[in-house]
């Protein structure tokens, strides 16, 4: 077999090095000046208190989200470059035309997937959740482990992995955007002085303010709205409040405990066989 030429060097073996050594080289450096761009374009919207602006802890999830998909779509765009350049420089046009057939073929067949990915792509543009929220999607519900434009993957307390088409998504309930909300019914007796036990949670939701631990987390502290309801066994009042977004938890559980011990402190006695109302924690899943 005869060597290449000069000519054949020149006209197609440099041109192909060169076009994957470029290739090799995106791929190589592309995520530290990515991550860069994404992190100074979305800290111009941080705000200390949450509010309509992302917060600070949005802006790490969004740039996680962003930089790896935007990592993973410039890879995709370099390979097929990459192979359209190297068969257009051996001139094998007839392999490209069969490429752009095949490629179209596929995206007719492939209509749900077209669909997935511009919905996922519409979730990233509207900014409807990062990984690391943790939202409910009809049934499913869980913290977002994992996000490509083709679907979502939701993990929840049980362990549980739910992968979920984006294309399916028509509701998603963010539970940890701008702010949680502490929502409890706290149950007691009949004959309770109503306003004692009133004024005793609002003495719990400012201790609760003023803990150190809990300080930074709480944005308004918890208070008695109202008598809620009147049960067989006794009534409950409405308690509510608002802490950091995925504080919301934690902070219903805490409350929940301050308020037994200070009910327990105070002779306030709670309905015979009943508990106190369990708030629905959406990350547990079904």
């Amino acid at each position: 077999m005869d060597g290449l030429s000069l000519e054949q060097i020149r006209d197609q073996v440099l041109p192909i090095l060169l076009v994957l050594l470029a290739g090799l080289i995106v791929l190589r450096f592309a995520r530290k000046p990515i991550r860069a761009l994404l992190q100074r374009v979305f800290e111009r919207q941080v705000q200390p208190i949450t509010g309509e602006r992302l917060s600070a802890a949005d802006v790490r999830k969004r740039v996680d989200t962003v930089e790896t998909l935007a990592v993973s779509t410039l890879r995709l765009v370099v390979v097929v470059l990459v192979v359209v350049i190297v068969l257009a420089v051996l001139d094998l046009g007839p392999v490209i035309a069969a490429f752009g057939i095949v490629i179209a073929a596929f995206a007719f067949a492939g209509q749900d997937f077209v669909r997935d990915y511009l919905a996922g792509l519409v979730i990233l543009l509207e900014n409807q959740f990062y990984v690391g929220d943790v939202i409910q999607v009809g049934l499913v519900s869980g913290t977002v482990e994992d996000f490509t434009l083709r679907h979502t993957n939701l993990r929840d307390l049980n362990g549980t992995l739910h992968i979920v088409s984006n294309g399916e998504i028509r509701v998603a309930s963010n539970q940890t955007r701008g702010y949680g909300g502490i929502n409890l019914e706290i149950p007691v007796a009949y004959g309770t002085d109503v306003d004692r036990a009133t004024a005793i949670i609002a003495e719990v939701g400012v201790a609760l303010q003023a803990d150190p631990e809990w300080a930074d987390r709480v944005l308004e502290p918890p208070t008695a709205l109202r008598v809620e309801t009147l049960g067989d066994l006794g009534m409950s009042i409405k308690v509510t409040g608002k802490v950091r977004a995925g504080e919301q938890w934690n902070a219903n559980g805490e409350v929940r405990r301050r308020i037994l011990a200070a009910f327990a402190a105070n002779d306030i006695d709670l309905p015979s066989r009943s508990l106190v109302a369990q708030d629905p924690d959406p990350a547990q899943g079904t």
